[in-house]
């Protein structure tokens, strides 16, 4: 069987730990650029409440921006920050278990991970939450949000039904597998919690053990 993972909030907790200090660093951008923060505390509070309700972190700095009166273009200014190398004692926890669950599956499966976003960063924050590569015959990364491309390369030698995908986010990891006719299981986590399912989603779990009972 070939099960396929997300790696923010599904294998790693983004949401809890890397993107309140990205978008921190952001605001800290944007306000020398000349965005008018007369409470910062609170202004990041708004920045959180924003990304918390969208589907990607540039969405809501987008969007928060605009609230704010700022220059369209900051946003192009400031983004190198939010893929930036982190400090090099930053650590990244995975969501319980991920290690744990990801050994005893590469035993008896093919696992392949496809996560969206800049390759560095991604492979850095892979790093950083000691998830070994080896554990995956393949690791995709486009810069979109657009993942069936990726599948579509992956699959070419299993049967839907010998295929499995696992993330967060809905309409980016689930409904692209949905229409290849995999089994879908969704993480609820992060940005997995801002839509609680929906009728065709196969799995709904809240941590990675749940898997045990859905692969056997």
């Amino acid at each position: 069987m070939l099960i396929i993972f997300d790696l923010d909030d599904t294998l790693i907790d983004t949401s809890g730990y890397v993107v309140p200090f990205k978008l921190k660093l952001c605001l800290e951008q944007l306000e020398k650029l000349g965005l008018l923060i007369s409470d910062f505390d609170s202004a990041y509070l708004e920045l959180l409440a924003l990304n918390a309700k969208s589907l990607r972190s540039r969405d809501a700095v987008e969007q928060f921006i605009e609230l704010r009166g700022g220059d369209p273009l900051w946003l192009h200014q400031i983004w190198p920050a939010m893929v930036s190398p982190l400090p090099d004692d930053f650590s990244i926890p995975t969501t319980p278990f991920a290690k744990e669950i990801l050994e005893e599956l590469a035993v008896r499966h093919d696992l392949a991970l496809v996560t969206a976003g800049h390759p560095p960063f991604q492979k850095e924050k892979l790093k950083k939450a000691g998830i070994e590569q080896s554990l995956f015959s393949n690791i995709l990364i486009p810069e979109d949000c657009i993942k069936r491309p990726a599948y579509e390369a992956l699959c070419k030698q299993f049967l839907n039904s010998q295929v499995l995908v696992c993330g967060d986010r809905i309409s980016v990891d689930l409904l692209p597998a949905h229409e290849l006719g995999w089994t879908t299981v969704h993480m609820r986590w992060g940005r997995g919690l801002l839509h609680q399912t929906e009728s065709w989603i196969d799995y709904s779990i809240s941590g990675l053990r749940e898997l045990r009972d859905i692969v056997r």
